[in-house]
């Protein structure tokens, strides 16, 4: 009797061992599951830059990200300054500035940078790419054109002016751009020099083809036609544009700089203040937005016809010249035209990363946004921003609508 109750004491002993063994083991697992890896996120006191850094946000933390955010702060180069000494992971610049900052900036920028070709046996010449990738898992040789994303992802810019084929054991040399010169180069081409200049601790993500820039804008009713500085060079005699003062004897964004670049001079120059440029030449909406004309009875018709037709609305102005493509006052009854002679300097979107937060996916969710977004985007969001709207509303609706988990 003794003997049995002692058996099952003992058998108890036993299963009360085992589960705490178990529980032990449990505990020991929900103790070693990695956290979610944090991203800290640093920006500019501006709208466009705080609407940036909530796209970019909302994104990764969509897609699993912890994202703390920085306080605002005044300037690129404070902004820099917190990502490379690892006070921040992600700052959101621009490429023409940024290229123009690290050249004057870092060392590396100093010099002219030189490019070593890579060598093979099985080819006579190979095409060598001018920026290398900072992508520091990328170890694919530069022998082809299509290697000229790098790290900077995917782009709409097919320039052929950021590779050139040379033979083999030459090495090519790329000036890179100093602080206040005008050098109207490609997107890619900016985002691989900056990769040339950027430290090992730092990488970029993809370039964007949303920019912040100097444009010229016309009414609808002006552009009809027209889509290109050099649709509007052959017109712009019969044209007015309001502008800034700066705009009249501005270079390389003026009068004298689009005379320069396109060959051509406008009509007249309406001089107003920066914030009256959309006014000038937006035609306002009439109480009467149809004017009526009646035809004589042809010989073939007793009847006569009548045609209804928008009329010609009176403006100051038929374009303008904006400091900025995000300028709010630019409307969907504006017509933005592109500067396909490279007259003024691009200035995309681009994220840059501290090499530790650049993990894979980190990469893909960045390279997503800036994949996704567009000036007019940026600009309606910086523009229901200026009016009000919290940035972590319209950075939603633009990640729902790009089809972005955010």
């Amino acid at each position: 009797m003794f003997n049995s109750s002692y058996g099952r004491i003992g058998a108890c002993g036993l299963v009360i061992a085992a589960l705490g063994i178990a529980a032990c083991k449990s505990d020991a697992k929900t103790e070693q599951a990695p956290l979610a890896q944090t991203v800290t996120i640093i920006g500019l006191d501006t709208s466009e830059s705080k609407v940036l850094v909530d796209v970019y946000a909302r994104a990764l933390e969509g897609a699993g990200f912890r994202v703390a955010r920085r306080g605002e702060v005044a300037d690129l180069a404070t902004e820099y300054t917190a990502l490379k000494s690892g006070a921040a992971d992600l700052m959101i610049g621009h490429t023409g500035e940024l290229l123009a900052y690290l050249a004057e900036t870092e060392p590396a920028a100093s010099s002219t940078s030189t490019t070593e070709v890579p060598t093979t046996t099985t080819i006579e010449s190979i095409t060598t790419v001018v920026g290398t990738s900072t992508t520091a898992t990328d170890t694919t040789e530069a022998t082809t054109a299509d290697s000229t994303d790098g790290a900077t992802g995917s782009s709409t810019d097919n320039s052929t002016d950021s590779s050139t084929t040379i033979p083999l054991e030459e090495s090519t040399t790329t000036t890179i751009s100093t602080a206040g010169q005008a050098s109207a180069i490609s997107l890619n081409l900016q985002a691989n020099q900056i990769g040339e200049i950027l430290p090992s601790t730092l990488q970029q993500g993809a370039s964007s083809n949303a920019e912040d820039k100097p444009v010229i804008a016309c009414n609808t009713q002006s552009s009809t036609g027209l889509s290109l500085l050099s649709d509007l060079a052959k017109v712009s005699d019969t044209l007015r544009i309001a502008g800034t003062e700066s705009f009249k004897q501005g270079s390389p964004f003026g009068l004298p700089g689009f005379e320069k670049t396109y060959g051509a001079t406008f009509k007249d120059f309406v001089e107003v203040s920066a914030d009256n440029i959309g006014d000038a030449f937006a035609p306002a909406v009439p109480e009467d937005t149809t004017s009526t004309t009646t035809a004589a009875p042809t010989a073939a018709s007793d009847e006569s016809t009548t045609t209804t037709e928008a009329p010609l609305i009176e403006t100051d102005a038929d374009c303008g010249a904006f400091q900025s493509s995000l300028d709010p006052s630019i409307t969907t009854g504006m017509v933005v035209l592109d500067d396909d002679k490279n007259w003024i300097e691009n200035n995309g979107v681009i994220p840059i990363l501290t090499a530790t937060a650049y993990t894979p996916g980190v990469q893909q969710i960045i390279d997503q946004v800036s994949q996704a977004l567009s000036t007019p985007d940026l600009r309606e969001m910086v523009r229901q921003v200026d009016n009000g709207v919290l940035p972590g509303t319209v950075s939603g609706q633009f990640l729902t609508a790009a089809g972005i988990t955010g």
